[in-house]
């Protein structure tokens, strides 16, 4: 059949409508092909057509720049995300997703007085008032940041007044525990409100209410504030899908550890009281097996305390709070040889008589060393050097690793005279005036540094975390480091285990550059090349002066047997 030519028209112009596409559709196609640029041109012309599809190309525009916006955002391109969104905003100022972008991104960037502005501008908007109170909060722990807690203060109280959320209330808590700001007391307040307003099923809140009031109580022990620590554990655990059962050994641990750290900040009564105080509260409200592990918190609070009386050096103290906790558990066996070491330091015998109850125990050995140590620093302390150096012996024989030898015998080093000492040699070191040793006396101050630098390489949390010491063992080192590095030019280490007995010289050189060094005496003169930035270490053959030829000049070293000097040059 033969179609006529309008037949024809119409029928090819069906086609070709059919085939054609909107620019809109256009657009669509290309963001499905990641081409945004091309995508927002086609938004920006349609816009500007002012054709029926002109107010749906601005929203795609606008959702455009919004999620480019965020994207840049979370690259870190505040900047350029910042022209984005602003312009978002200006095509539809009526759109409040344009607006809380906008605000998010000031936020960010912590301009937060223009994202308050931005949002209060938005009359009407749906979401606005719940922003600025985020603004508020966010502002404020930026002022817990930048220490401006009076001023954090004033913005949880804003965001407050915007959202009644507990969690605002909560972050109130950090001006005390992080800013140390205000008092415990009034941090409890907070986590009360909070409570206040906390609904059962905000599971994530109460367990930030949980962690929050134990900030408060750690915070409270450590500037003494015993009344806010009662007062927070006094309040109710807010936690509905934790156990009720669980929810009381919880508060008693916590007080517990309450109790601990008043113990650790020498409030020591308070302490001791609380950690009674929760042991009889707990028995017969938990299981025996959460009892039995609670007395043993309880038994470690008694340690603890007495190993921070024995560290001050208040061996009376220590005696009295070992004899209370004794009375709880006669059969301890660290509270009881705490109680040796602290008896020792009133009557070595009597410590003895205690100890020998203790003879088949694995640490009857280190105790004793312990015990001979009291004795040795009880001899020193009255002038008895020979009897004192018998006493280091023992110890050592008894337990040659036990770190606390090597105090005592840096203590013994440092008053024990240089053997052989010449007069040519302290002639010639008082000549060359490169230091002066107190009151004159030429002692093995080197080898007592190098027992110091022995333990304090050693020293490390677990061995300050050992109750059984002598006493003061930390300030007795401090103190002996403190006299020596006053006066003495020099570091020391000891020698090597295969060289026990050598006199050792290593120079240590921080300029670049070669350097010949001369080095004269005990016995010989010795010349070496110490290259730039380096260390060089020379074996004197014998204890005695040697004088180091430095770049600055003569440095007068007396090097000792079994040590290693360590020069500056």
């Amino acid at each position: 059949m033969t179609l006529s030519l309008s037949g024809l028209l119409i029928v090819s112009g069906c086609a070709y409508f059919q085939n054609s596409k909107s620019k809109l559709e256009e657009a669509q196609i290309a963001l499905n092909a990641g081409d945004e640029a091309t995508a927002e041109t086609l938004y920006r012309d349609t816009m500007r057509s002012k054709g029926k599809d002109s107010d749906e190309a601005r929203a795609l525009l606008v959702n455009l720049l919004i999620n480019r916006g965020g994207r840049l955002m979370n690259e870190g391109k505040s900047d350029d995300a910042m022209g984005h969104l602003r312009e978002a905003l200006s095509l539809d100022a009526t759109r409040d997703e344009s607006r809380i972008a906008y605000a998010r991104a000031l936020m960010k960037v912590e301009r937060y007085t223009e994202a308050i502005d931005t949002l209060m501008e938005g009359k009407g908007c749906r979401g606005c008032k719940t922003m600025i109170a985020v603004i508020y909060l966010e502002r404020g722990q930026a002022g817990v940041r930048d220490g401006d807690y009076a001023d954090a203060l004033s913005d949880f109280e804003l965001a407050l007044g915007m959202n009644r959320d507990p969690i605002t209330v909560l972050a109130k808590v950090d001006v005390y525990t992080v800013g140390h700001y205000g008092t415990g007391i009034e941090a409890v307040g907070y986590l009360d409100h909070a409570q206040r307003l906390m609904p059962p099923d905000q599971v994530g809140a109460q367990q930030v209410w949980w962690d929050k009031r134990t900030a408060i109580i750690y915070n409270a022990a450590l500037a003494h504030e015993d009344a806010a620590i009662s007062a927070a554990l006094a309040l109710p655990d807010p936690r509905r899908k934790v156990a009720a059962s669980q929810r009381i050994i919880d508060k008693l641990e916590l007080s517990m550890y309450a109790a601990s750290l008043q113990i650790y900040a020498r409030d020591y009564d308070q302490g001791t009281q609380r950690g009674l105080a929760t042991y009889a509260e707990a028995e017969g409200a938990i299981p025996d097996a959460d009892l039995a592990r609670l007395r043993e918190t309880l038994m470690n609070l008694f340690m603890q305390r007495a190993a921070i009386h024995l560290a001050a050096d208040e061996d009376g103290a220590a005696r009295k709070i070992l004899a209370q906790a004794l009375e709880l558990d006669p059969g301890n066996r660290t509270l009881s040889f705490q109680n040796i070491i602290a008896t020792a330091a009133r009557s070595t015998s009597e410590a003895r008589k205690l100890l020998a109850k203790w003879e088949g125990d694995e640490a009857h050995p280190k105790l004793r060393a312990l015990l001979e140590l009291v004795y040795v620093r009880n001899m020193m302390g009255i002038g008895q050097f020979t009897a004192a150096r018998a006493g280091l012996e023992r110890a050592e024989r008894y337990a040659p690793d036990l770190l606390d030898n090597h105090l005592a015998r840096a203590e013994l080093e440092a008053q024990t005279r240089f053997e052989g000492l010449r007069t040519v040699w302290y002639e010639r070191y008082r000549e060359l005036e490169t230091f002066s040793y107190p009151a004159g006396r030429i002692n093995y101050y080197g080898r007592a540094l190098a027992q110091v630098r022995f333990v304090q390489a050693a020293y490390d949390d677990a061995a300050a975390r050992d109750y059984l010491r002598i006493p003061a063992f930390e300030t007795r080192l401090g103190e002996l480091e403190k006299t020596i590095t006053e006066f003495y030019p020099y570091d020391a280490a000891l020698a090597p285990a295969d060289k026990p007995d050598a006199a050792l010289l290593l120079l240590d050189r921080k300029e670049s550059g070669e350097f010949e060094a001369k080095i004269t005496g005990p016995k010989q003169e010795h010349v070496i090349k110490v290259a730039g930035e380096s260390q060089s270490e020379l074996e004197l053959g014998a204890p005695g002066l040697a004088v180091v030829q430095a770049p600055t000049g003569p440095k007068a070293v007396f090097a000792e047997p079994g040590v290693k000097i360590i020069v500056g040059i």
